[in-house]
């Protein structure tokens, strides 16, 4: 019967047939109980005077602190006493902000520091680009929520295939876009690296101090993973 819970009443009674005179073969076909399972019951009511077997005394380590120890330590340091505490130590609750574990921070330093250099740096910020990637596909246009009467949904009829995919790639500056690229699907390392070595360095330099670039193109660790 697998894994079937049995309760002690009914095993001590199918027992108490059992010695009344009942055939085994009768009690096992009416109460679906194998004859392992009854002489089993006999063998453990026979040793224990219950057809259950008892819980052991022994069950994994020993306390350390017991019960009442720790009832008191959380009517002591209860949550609501903690967030108290907490935020009169000045300190809120946030959402982590998530950095590269393969940032290289000497580099980041490195750019930093060259940003006050005027050998590469006008002071302008007319050097500094910013590259980014977008997506669409026709579900991209649909509303994700709309209004309706309580008790009927909100409809929207539009289509149920995603359609082409189409991946845009920018830079931009203090003066405007500079390069701009749009493929069919999208981006992969080699495309990228195409855009970056090929349009944005490119409409960088022209850009830059009316066509003479002193800087170059520096990209996070973040759209290098891109690149890797």
């Amino acid at each position: 019967m697998g894994n079937r819970r049995i309760s002690s009443d009914l095993k001590e009674a199918v027992l108490r047939m059992w010695e009344a005179g009942w055939e085994l073969s009768d009690i096992c076909a009416m109460f679906i109980v194998s004859p392992a399972s009854m002489f089993r019951w006999r063998a453990l009511f026979d040793e224990f005077g219950s057809a259950t077997k008892p819980q052991s005394s022994i069950r994994g380590r020993p306390r350390i602190i017991g019960l009442l120890a720790l009832q008191a330590c959380h009517d002591i340091y209860a949550l609501s006493v903690l967030h108290a505490t907490l935020q009169k130590a000045g300190l809120t609750r946030k959402i982590p902000h998530k950095i590269a574990l393969e940032r290289d921070q000497q580099r980041r330093d490195d750019c930093m520091n060259g940003i006050t250099d005027p050998r590469y740096f006008s002071g302008s910020a007319c050097e500094f680009v910013t590259v980014d990637e977008s997506n669409k596909n026709d579900h991209d246009t649909a509303r994700r929520y709309g209004r309706a009467p309580i008790g009927q949904p909100a409809e929207l009829v539009d289509v149920f295939v995603r359609g082409t995919r189409y991946s845009l790639v920018a830079a931009l500056s203090v003066k405007g876009y500079i390069a701009t690229r749009v493929i069919e699907g999208s981006y992969d390392a080699g495309e990228f690296f195409s855009f970056i070595t090929d349009d944005a360095r490119w409409g960088q330099g022209r850009d830059l101090l009316g066509g003479e670039a002193k800087g170059g193109l520096e990209l996070d660790d973040g759209l290098l993973e891109l690149l890797m």
